[in-house]
């Protein structure tokens, strides 16, 4: 949420709702924990490994609260916390381990154990097993001889990312596991469960409608209706941030989508449809179990480049025309929508451009955003009102002038007519913005 904050503060009066949005991402760490990272590497080249440790738990603490740790001598005892899992380890001079409970069996049920096992052949570093408690443990060990900040990092994230998509997947499929370690968890208000299962079940209402009873034809043009289906389940994930078997849900569509197994564009279509009413099926009282409030300490989306965005506006963009000038608006003002969405759920983009896609939801889904308590509108009689949406573009510049001086968003560019016409020129505006900084180093 830090950088919604960031994106409000500058606004005067403005009260700015404990809203989560959007997965978290660990490539918006301040310069300073860089130099713990630098630290970690020359204590560990070192062999001075207590001290390498230290520094790298400073380098993944973020202000979420998402780390602690006590030192005594050579042992240090620490604690991480990734959404809904806490995970607990020790180091010493010989050797890390650290593990994530991820729920209580109360039988020995063979259909998650099958599953485990399958499971720990995909992993690297860690494995589940029971303990001595019948927990079902995802467990990380290492000697600090071969424990390099960067096998550390990577072997920590697959061991957090992994036991906090797993619980709820278990837990949902399995009666015989109950949650543990989730004390951490904040909740969230009843108001703002329904107003998200209202907002995902009228969605993919209109999702529906749009492909079933729009004017094009699904078998001629099956590329609009890819269109329609990903700008949408993109926007989901991203707006309501949904943990468990709704979040795998829209990871599964997805990869239906992009798998290279031959199929016809329709033929995905069909399958992503058929995927998304198992989510529309879903209750309330299913869905309301995977909203929570979390921690965070890794990034499950990849670092990338503005370069990158670029080529996706230039890639994407250019089928937009066809749908304007043929009348099939729905599809137009879902290709820019579609590019938002993709570099949302796929990369961890530059702050100034992610603050640019967070006011293009913001724009587009307003009713949403204000049902929820943000307090700007963005349209006045049934248009986009420039003057409001020009004043928060300005004031994101601003706010990253400091990092980004050179981030100039250009909104003459901007046109309003429609929504199509202003959801294209949005995104060639930030195609052709400067997105350099101090170069900071990636994992």
């Amino acid at each position: 949420m830090s950088y919604l904050k960031k994106l409000f503060r500058i606004q005067k009066d403005v009260i700015i709702p404990e809203i989560d949005l959007g997965r978290y991402s660990d490539s918006y760490k301040e310069e300073e924990k860089y130099e713990f990272w630098d630290k970690a590497i020359m204590f560990f080249e070192s062999k001075e490994y207590i001290n390498a440790f230290l520094n790298f738990l400073e380098y993944l603490k973020n202000d979420m609260d998402n780390l602690n740790y006590t030192r005594n001598q050579d042992v240090i005892d620490f604690e991480l916390f990734q959404g809904s899992k806490k995970i607990v380890g020790r180091a010493t001079k010989e050797k890390v381990t650290a593990t994530a409970k991820i729920a209580k069996t109360s039988e020995m049920n063979i259909g998650f154990m099958r599953k485990l096992i399958e499971q720990n052949f995909n992993l690297k570093y860690s494995k589940y097993s029971l303990d001595e408690e019948d927990s079902i443990t995802l467990t990380f060990t290492s000697y600090m001889l071969d424990g390099s900040p960067y096998k550390l990092y990577y072997a920590l994230k697959e061991l957090s990312v992994n036991a906090d998509k797993q619980d709820d997947i278990l837990l949902e499929e399995f009666d015989a596991l109950t949650p543990v370690n989730t004390g951490h968890i904040r909740n969230v208000s009843d108001d703002e469960k329904a107003i998200k299962y209202e907002y995902l079940q009228k969605e993919l209402a209109i999702l529906t409608e749009n492909i079933t009873e729009g004017k094009l034809d699904p078998l001629k043009y099956p590329g609009g209706i890819s269109y329609l289906i990903l700008s949408v389940i993109y926007k989901l994930d991203f707006l309501i941030h949904p943990e468990g078997a709704t979040m795998e849900g829209f990871e599964k569509i997805h990869k239906a989508y992009f798998l290279k197994d031959g199929k016809s564009a329709d033929r995905r279509n069909h399958d992503m449809l058929k995927k998304l009413r198992k989510i529309q099926e879903r209750t309330q009282e299913q869905f309301n179990t995977e909203l929570y409030g979390v921690k965070s300490t890794f990034g499950i989306t990849a670092p990338t480049s503005h370069e990158r965005v670029k080529e996706l506006i230039d890639d994407e963009l250019s089928n937009i025309d066809w749908y304007m000038q043929n009348h099939y608006g729905t599809v137009a003002e879902a290709i820019p929508s579609y590019i938002v969405g993709y570099c949302l759920f796929n990369y961890s983009i530059p702050l100034p451009i992610k603050k640019l896609f967070i006011l293009y939801y913001q724009i587009f889904e307003n009713d949403y955003f204000t049902k929820l308590g943000f307090p700007i509108i963005y349209w006045q009689n049934f248009h986009i009102n420039k003057a409001k949406v020009k004043s928060a573009i300005f004031s994101i510049e601003n706010s990253v002038k400091a990092e980004f001086p050179n981030f100039k968003p250009d909104v003459k560019k901007l046109v309003f007519s429609t929504p199509a016409h202003f959801g294209k020129s949005f995104m060639l505006m930030i195609r052709d913005v400067e997105v350099k900084k101090t170069k900071k180093k990636q994992l």
